[in-house]
């Protein structure tokens, strides 16, 4: 059993015997403590190497951009939940490294026409794929893809209205911090709409495998 799932189970039990509930009442807090702890060391471990690479904002608006879409629709599932925290803050910094070292330099033509691009990916993909469950938790009903499609579609609807308004803020004081959370935010965007898709789910299956050795 991995830390999260011991770290929920023991709150699941002592929450069980505060709070006189019964056993089905205690699976549900345990499977909640479980989301909300792989939360938490998600974002901490993104925060933390973020800060030592020197890309803390741009990891962090990566992986919140990324992890809102994400919850909607789905995606490849690592093998644990210790993997999963661990290919997540390796995204997020390199994705970071990558505004900050490279697409920061760009101009403000080319930063639009990047984003242009990476939403229209992901809308596309997102339109076709979404939403993708695992073997674990599979969605069976159709209402309820519908509705995760749905809203993932409001999802990426939300960030192009951000991203327009971030543009407009460009234009009117030059602040090229402005840029990055644009270039952020679309890859994150992008990055999500990929692992909804097969070729997308093989190269992280052996990204998976490689991080288990």
């Amino acid at each position: 059993m991995y830390l999260t799932e011991r770290l929920a189970v023991s709150l699941g039990k002592k929450a069980r015997t505060v709070l006189k509930a019964d056993k089905e009442k205690e699976e549900i807090i345990v499977y909640g403590a479980i989301s909300l702890l792989q939360t938490i060391f998600s974002i901490f471990w993104v925060i933390a190497a973020g800060a030592v690479l020197g890309v803390l904002y741009e990891a962090l608006i990566f992986s919140v951009s990324m992890s809102i879409l994400r919850k909607y629709s789905g995606g490849f599932h690592s093998s644990s939940p210790n993997l999963c925290i661990i290919s997540g803050t390796i995204s997020a910094a390199a994705a970071g490294l990558l505004v900050d070292r490279f697409f920061y330099s760009f101009s403000f033509p080319a930063t639009a026409a990047v984003s242009v691009f990476c939403m229209a990916a992901a809308f596309v993909t997102v339109f076709l794929k979404a939403p993708v469950d695992s073997p674990q938790k599979p969605i069976t009903s159709k209402k309820m893809k519908k509705m995760f499609k749905k809203d993932s579609i409001i999802t990426l609807t939300i960030f192009s209205i951000m991203i327009i308004a971030l543009c407009l803020l460009y234009n009117t004081n030059n602040q090229l911090y402005y840029l990055k959370i644009i270039d952020c935010i679309s890859f994150g965007c992008l990055w999500q709409s990929i692992t909804l898709t097969d070729r997308g789910s093989v190269i992280l299956k052996k990204a998976d495998s490689m991080l288990k050795k």
